[in-house]
């Protein structure tokens, strides 16, 4: 595919006192479908002429983004935050399904097939975010955020991979030599697409990571990462959580 597009961006500041801050942000973004859905390749299932494959034809994401937020420095290295976001998806990439004619191998008789494939679709993304962070002492501190985000396609139904809620809790601890960090992260179920035309969800999520790091000198440091560490299972279900 060729395209061309012009991505603007304009971003203000207002700083209402000495510890307030009023940022307003307007911009258009794109991005690519990834090479999962782009591929031309399909599976089809013989017994039930049902299959799934990629879309090669898929046009980019583009979105027109609108962001307001307030922002609150009420003490050193503190900060509680609001936002409000809006996001405008122009050929968001979907799923749909579509027919086409195959080889049964076994009846040997070209059938008609339900090909479940990524589609372009519009959508919109409302929704606000809150943060805060502070610290307890002059090495130990807090963070917290939250997002609540309405993601539906123009028909109403569920974008892909976006949950309603999502939430991180975090303490940390640093000096000039040592930091060291634990986070928890929620996100509810989000819609994943479609297999063999039936819809699949991801059901909710909350993970556990860390991290430590040390400052040897000037020019070296180490630093090591934990992710996953509760062993979280993922699980999937259909139009409901019994299937």
């Amino acid at each position: 595919n060729d395209y061309d597009d012009v991505l603007p961006s304009l971003n203000l500041r207002y700083e209402l006192s000495e510890d307030l801050v009023a940022r307003v942000a307007v911009s258009r973004t794109l991005s690519r479908p990834d090479f999962s859905a782009l591929g031309g390749a399909l599976t089809a299932d013989d017994t039930t002429n049902t299959g799934n494959g990629g879309n090669p034809n898929l046009a980019p994401i583009t979105s027109d983004n609108l962001d307001l937020s307030l922002e609150w420095y009420y003490g050193p290295r503190s900060l509680l935050s609001a936002s409000l976001f809006y996001m405008d998806l122009s050929d968001y990439v979907s799923f749909g399904t579509y027919q086409t004619d195959l080889l049964n191998i076994r009846t040997g008789q070209y059938e008609t097939y339900t090909i479940s494939a990524p589609v372009n679709a519009n959508g919109k993304v409302k929704g606000f975010e809150l943060a805060w962070q502070t610290p307890f002492t002059e090495n130990v501190g807090l963070w917290a955020n939250y997002t609540y985000a309405d993601a539906k396609e123009d028909g109403g139904a569920d974008l892909v991979g976006a949950s309603r809620n999502t939430y991180n809790l975090g303490l940390y601890f640093e000096n000039e030599r040592f930091n060291a960090r634990v986070a928890y992260t929620y996100r509810s179920e989000f819609f994943v697409g479609l297999d063999r035309s039936s819809p699949q969800y991801q059901d909710e999520t909350d993970t556990v990571s860390a991290s430590l790091g040390y400052q040897v000198n000037d020019r070296l440091s180490l630093h090591l990462e934990g992710l996953n560490l509760n062993d979280q299972v993922l699980k999937y279900y259909g139009l409901n959580e019994d299937q």
